[in-house]
């Protein structure tokens, strides 16, 4: 019977066909959920507000940014929050997961002291659970904007 559902999930699959599960009712003979087929990026738009966009002359110590995001994905519900900033000379990026705080529908994000004389662009991305699920997750990301620091 396992043997069975095994090979029509995989014929499912190499047909491209979208299945929410190929289990039974349950039990020790039933497949997992597979998640469908989605976008692999949902983009939405967000603002940085300190330092605003464009800003030159920021503080290398700055230490925390603050920002709007038109998703409430990534105002820190979700799971997975991340900023990001990604310098412009080449250097690793820098990523601050997990640390979003939203009062009143601005976010903040504690950062590292960064590079000097170097231009970050930041962006602040989650994996939030797919609607009616709680295993199958996407991907949403804004780009907030960039700064350069002193």
């Amino acid at each position: 019977m396992l043997r069975a559902r095994v090979t029509v999930c995989a014929a499912a699959l190499a047909l491209s066909v979208s299945v929410a599960a190929c289990g039974g009712t349950g039990g020790a003979d039933s497949l997992p959920a597979i998640c469908p087929q989605i976008a692999t990026s949902v983009f939405t738009s967000g603002t940085l507000i300190s330092p605003p966009n464009g800003a030159t002359g920021v503080s290398p110590n700055l230490g925390k940014i603050t920002f709007t995001a038109s998703s409430p994905d990534l105002q820190g519900t979700a799971p997975g929050t991340v900023v990001t900033l990604t310098p412009s000379n080449g250097a690793p990026a820098v990523q601050q997961p997990d640390s979003v705080i939203t009062t009143n529908n601005v976010s903040s994000s504690v950062i590292p002291t960064l590079h000097g004389a170097t231009t970050y662009t930041v962006t602040v991305s989650a994996t939030p659970y797919l609607p009616g699920s709680a295993v199958c997750q996407g991907l949403v990301t804004a780009t907030l904007g960039s700064f350069t620091t002193q």
